[in-house]
């Protein structure tokens, strides 16, 4: 049995982020592997509602023999999470170590810089003009300009460029499942358009990441800024929101796709039947897309 855990759907609503991880949720729920999960009291779902969470994701891990975490990287919910599962059965998805690299942007910045493109990282003001972000954080919450960097913050030099993902799939060998276009207002993620047509040096950027920072598998989002050249911002080790949109933009069963490359073997041939657009809580699919 897979047991599937998505965070602000199975426990609680974090900052917000629900209406994304309801739809992320319901990709790998309604696959065809069936797995098993249970949800937060106030969601009208046809499974399981859990009055105690923290007990039924021990209880779900026990009768399972494998997993996949979707949580967010503030208060370090997702490290937590997902090295408490590793002690009960099989993660399909990137290790608790790598997850404790990617969920802190001054740990990333130190194990990325010299071998991938980043901007410019400090804990202390930098000589240019920079932004600050939280340490841990997502969906952009928290990052702006200031001249100041508080306690659990970093400062990072702006680079003004096109924020674009790469979504990538990783397992014996890298695979490219797409590339996005980030929409965002002000510093916050508010949708994205999947596929993306990217130049190849990004892609490249982006799959360096894997070689960088060990224990990174399955589904793996890496966030860039492209100026003159790509700058690899951040690295989520867990599924990003433009994996909702596959099902319709390639046909496929996420969740399928995620437990045949654990295993090994598997080399996919995605050929885009349309592009779709997300802002929160609406989707709008286009026309056909090239394929990549």
């Amino acid at each position: 049995m897979i047991f599937v855990f998505e965070y602000t759907t199975c426990a609680n609503d974090f900052n917000g982020l629900s209406s994304e991880g309801l739809r992320m949720f319901k990709t790998l729920i309604n696959s065809k592997l069936k797995p098993k999960s249970f949800v937060r009291r106030d969601l009208n779902l046809n499974l399981p509602k859990t009055s105690n969470w923290r007990e039924d994701f021990v209880r779900f891990l026990e009768e399972s023999e494998y997993f996949l975490v979707v949580a967010p990287e503030i208060d370090n919910v997702l490290y937590k999470l997902t090295s408490k599962a590793e002690r009960t059965c099989e993660n399909l998805g990137s290790d608790s170590k790598a997850i404790e690299v990617t969920s802190d942007k001054w740990e990333l910045y130190r194990r990325l810089k010299g071998k991938v493109n980043v901007p410019k990282t400090s804990l202390k003001p930098l000589d240019c003009k920079f932004l600050i972000k939280p340490r841990m954080g997502c969906d952009g919450y928290g990052i702006r300009f200031d001249n100041d960097v508080p306690k659990g913050y970093v400062a990072q030099e702006f680079v003004k460029g096109e924020s674009v993902s790469v979504s990538l799939l990783v397992g014996e060998d890298v695979e490219i499942l797409s590339g996005n276009r980030q929409i965002l207002n002000g510093f916050r993620y508010v949708g994205f358009k999947t596929p993306y047509e990217l130049d190849r040096e990004v892609y490249e950027e982006a799959i360096k990441v894997v070689d960088c920072i060990k224990g990174l598998h399955g589904y793996v989002g890496v966030d860039l800024v492209v100026s003159d050249i790509p700058f690899v911002v951040d690295v989520n080790a867990r599924l990003t929101t433009p994996c909702i949109a596959y099902g319709e933009v390639y046909g496929i069963d996420l969740l399928e796709v995620i437990f045949r490359n654990h295993f090994g073997g598997l080399k996919l041939n995605l050929k885009p039947l349309r592009s779709v657009t997300f802002y929160k809580g609406v989707v709008r699919c286009g026309r056909a897309f090239p394929t990549l």
